[in-house]
């Protein structure tokens, strides 16, 4: 650590508006590694604390404070003589490895306290938001390592999260077996922090936003202003007792890629669009939110679902609404795409939150419509549709619309907040999830922590040697009731947890 402190630098990295856009949500995981061999050395503790340290020289931005001016704008102060410091914490557990094994790795089986951080970006004891959390945990007998590792959305998205834990796993691999040629290339790597790269890459056309989108950002919001006119700290301390994880319930499934493959080829052939791309990620995209959307139908005609103090608020401001402006015809559907490639820097390895959310309109009575492959080929157009218009001059209006509104970046999660029909899917199956090889071979489950948000779905890779996509479901307790008992979805996806 102290070697660490010696090399950083005093510097200011102004955040980009995009950074803000997901800033009050962490990125949370945890990286199970198995002792299959049973070797004392396995997982060393002093060596991965000390490599931990070497990676974060290469990310000096994990040690800053974050600053804010209250309109939205916030600087990550990096400061030599006044280092935010990560929390980095080790523990064991008394629970061997192979309980969570036989379990697959449901959260009922972890060790009490593994995940340290929520879904909200909060701050420590100290007073500060960490911009970086760990927590290794030993398993009983030295029979495998967990590691949780959190950094907020403020300063990396997935991208720029898994870049690091990969990074430090090669450190400790090359520290453990002196090789000479892993330490060179570790050092060879290169990362882009500085978030003009994306303001000098932006095209010089622009392509319209969608009227929902700006409705979204623009529009009328006194409790949205509210929240962004306070600090990261108080923010995080009101939204995490607005408990938007109360009565939330998380499960994750398996589909296989072959079955995937031939819902697709069914859902093909109702598209007439020819030059329409579609992959397998939208059918799915679309199939779930046909699922949900039928899931709420059913909890309205069953009853309300409303819990929390924001939850109870929000739901009479919907029922006010429905009032006045009638019921809601459409669900609002975000599917979050990575401006790295709209903007051809892909290759930049930037390391800033790339992510914006491609807001839609999906007409309930299509969404609601019992599911087969016709009314599934009217839902996937609307999303391959979103995808196919994600280029350069889209990504630039999205960014001339949020950069001349600073603060527009909690409209979304009110708005979110208050339609509870609305998904934010997220495909992360090209993340980097399983190549964090610290040198006792790749993690045998990654996931992330057991309840996120309502109405979060993500589709992740699963563990190597496997093509299938497994799928992250987090929505309120009444319409996952729902989402289990679905006919559809339980002919093509299995239930890990």
């Amino acid at each position: 650590m102290d070697e660490f402190i010696a090399t950083v630098e005093s510097q200011e990295i102004p955040l980009h508006p995009l950074d803000t856009q997901a800033a009050f949500l962490n990125v949370p995981y945890h990286f199970f590694y198995p002792n299959e061999n049973r070797s004392d050395g396995f997982m060393p503790s002093d060596v991965l604390r000390k490599t931990f340290y070497q990676a974060l020289k290469r990310y000096p931005i994990l040690a800053g404070y974050l600053r804010s001016e209250g309109t939205g704008k916030t600087t990550v102060v990096i400061d030599k003589n006044d280092l935010n410091m990560p929390e980095y914490l080790e523990s064991t557990s008394n629970i061997p490895f192979s309980e969570m094994q036989e379990a697959k790795f449901h959260n009922s089986s972890w060790p009490s306290g593994l995940s340290t951080t929520g879904a909200i970006t909060t701050a420590s004891k100290d007073g500060r938001i960490k911009l970086i959390n760990v927590h290794v945990v030993r398993m009983k007998d030295n029979s495998g390592v967990i590691i949780f590792v959190n950094i907020p959305h403020y300063v990396v998205d997935g991208t720029g999260f898994f870049s690091f834990v990969e990074l430090w796993g090669t450190i400790c691999r090359a520290e453990r077996t002196a090789d000479s040629d892993l330490k060179q290339q570790a050092a060879e790597q290169e990362f882009c922090f500085d978030r003009s790269l994306i303001s000098r890459s932006l095209p010089a056309t622009r392509k319209p936003l969608d009227a929902q989108t700006v409705n979204v950002y623009t529009g009328f919001s006194p409790l949205a202003d509210w929240l962004a006119w306070l600090s990261p700290t108080t923010r995080g301390r009101v939204l995490d007792k607005a408990k938007f994880s109360s009565n939330v319930v998380s499960h994750t499934f398996r589909v296989s890629r072959d079955s995937l493959g031939q819902l697709r080829s069914q859902v093909c052939e109702h598209i007439s669009d020819d030059k329409l791309q579609v992959a397998d990620t939208h059918v799915l995209a679309a199939l779930i939110s046909k699922m949900v959307a039928q899931a709420h139908k059913k909890c309205r005609e069953q009853g309300g679902q409303a819990s929390g103090i924001l939850g109870t608020l929000f739901s009479a401001l919907s029922a006010l609404s429905n009032v006045v402006f009638g019921p809601e015809t459409n669900q609002s559907l975000n599917l979050l795409a990575d401006v790295r490639h709209g903007l051809d820097i892909v290759d930049k390895n930037y390391m800033g939150n790339g992510l914006i959310p491609h807001n839609t309109q999906c007409p309930l009575s299509v969404l609601e419509a019992p599911t087969n492959a016709k009314s599934l080929a009217e839902a996937t157009s609307i999303v391959s549709r979103i995808y196919g218009n994600a280029d350069g001059p889209l990504v630039a209006s999205f960014v001339d619309m949020i950069s001349a509104r600073p603060s527009c970046f909690t409209r979304p999660m009110v708005y979110l907040s208050r339609h509870p029909t609305s998904l934010v899917i997220t495909n992360e199956t090209g993340f980097k999830l399983y190549k964090a090889d610290f040198g006792d071979g790749l993690p045998e489950w990654v996931c992330t922590i057991p309840s996120f948000v309502a109405n979060f779905i993500g589709f992740l890779p699963s563990p190597p040697s496997s093509t299938d996509i497994v799928v992250n479901i987090t929505l309120k307790s009444p319409v996952m009731k729902h989402i289990l008992n679905n006919e559809f979805w339980r002919d093509l996806a299995t239930i890990v947890y």
